[in-house]
């Protein structure tokens, strides 16, 4: 048995580019390139089909693909890791800003009794976001388990 957790924010209100919200991340702390360097995303046109991509784009191509899914309605996905010395991760997915789903699976923060310690991720997602002028006007925490 297993833990599944996320987070899913409406930022329409600080701005309507899903690249804004990734950028932001960016100087919080939250960078686009995993562990090893790479970068790990939803390739143009994947058709929801989910099928992730690892490799090495600069942060120019990737904003660019960003914007480009987006503005035709694509699924955006991109996987975000903390910079310091806590290994944590956040799977971002949205196709707009009004519904952003952070799933927290990479690394996830955990409790003793294994429940996922959604404090961490207030303390260094929806903190920083809000003191930095990220209007979110809903949020939503949820843990699965089965």
């Amino acid at each position: 048995m297993s833990y599944e957790a996320s987070i899913t924010l409406n930022c329409e209100d600080f701005s309507n580019k899903i690249s804004d919200f990734i950028l932001l991340l960016s100087k919080l702390n939250w960078e686009s390139y995993n562990y090893n360097g790479f970068t790990e995303y939803l390739p143009v046109e994947d058709k929801d089909e989910f099928n992730w991509k690892t490799e090495q784009l600069s942060k120019d191509t990737l904003i660019n693909i960003i914007n480009h899914k987006q503005k035709n309605n694509e699924i955006i996905g991109i996987n975000l890791f903390f910079k310091g010395n806590i290994k944590a991760g956040l799977s971002v997915l949205a196709s707009s800003t009004q519904e952003i789903t952070l799933g927290l699976n990479l690394y996830r923060k955990e409790l003793s009794n294994k429940t996922t310690d959604f404090s961490w991720y207030f303390q260094n997602v929806i903190i920083p976001l809000r003191n930095n002028g990220c209007m979110i006007s809903q949020l939503h925490f949820e843990e699965y388990f089965g």
